[in-house]
């Protein structure tokens, strides 16, 4: 296997926490994306059109709005107010008028960002699958995790062919670790159900005090 430098996120985040880790691996990826469109990328005329066209999403926008740099982020977002008045909005025309506002509101679900991201995390689950077939020991911090958000289980299944001859005990191991995240959660969800029982009231409770978190990283990630 050739390494690269995409093995780097999987080791640290594989770390036997709790969470899920495909979801840090994506959320250390989409921090240095974002970023990236406050730098000297902005400056690249290839970089600005695809802003201009894409422009980004909500989250997106509001992640970099918080960051340092509001120069930068108002230079594109005039840029890309530029592209959109391109569609020329007659306001005497009902056909013009309804035609600009569908592009208007299909240009809300475009984001140059979220392009970039989808593109790098398939690369991510297919070296994942990669490196488990590679790495035996990686395989037992597999074993020995906690599962994985639902969205990123499915991904990790999608790509599993690229575990090669080691598809099926990958498929097995990571559906494993799936089922026990799954079963765990079950559980902690009936304890805190039961623990809201008056006649359970001066019980103490264990995993059940954070099922509802729990059950918000599992079906959403975090």
């Amino acid at each position: 296997m050739n390494y690269h430098i995409g093995t780097m996120l999987i080791y640290e985040h594989f770390d036997g926490g709790s969470d899920c880790p495909v979801c840090k691996i994506k959320n250390a990826v989409d921090a240095r994306l974002t970023e990236s469109y406050l730098g000297e990328k902005v400056m690249e005329d290839d970089t600005r059109k695809e802003v201009n066209k894409l422009g980004f999403c909500k989250s997106h926008y509001e992640a970099l709005f918080l960051m340092r740099s509001k120069l930068g982020l108002a230079l594109q977002t005039r840029t890309r107010l530029t592209y959109l008045k391109k569609l020329d909005i007659d306001p005497n025309n009902v056909k013009s008028v309804k035609k600009a506002a569908v592009k208007l509101r299909e240009s809300g679900n475009t984001c140059v960002v979220c392009k970039y991201l989808s593109e790098h995390m398939i690369r991510y689950y297919k070296t994942i699958a990669e490196v488990y077939a590679a790495d035996e020991k990686f395989r037992e911090r597999i074993v020995a995790s906690d599962g994985f958000c639902l969205n990123h289980y499915s991904y990790l299944a999608e790509y599993s062919a690229y575990a090669g001859k080691k598809q099926k005990s990958y498929l097995a191991d990571i559906s494993e670790a799936e089922n026990k995240r799954l079963e765990k959660l079950g559980a902690d969800l009936d304890e805190f159900c039961m623990r809201h029982d008056y006649r359970n009231a001066d019980k103490p409770m264990t995993g059940g005090k954070d099922a509802l978190k729990n059950a918000k990283k599992t079906f959403y990630g975090i």
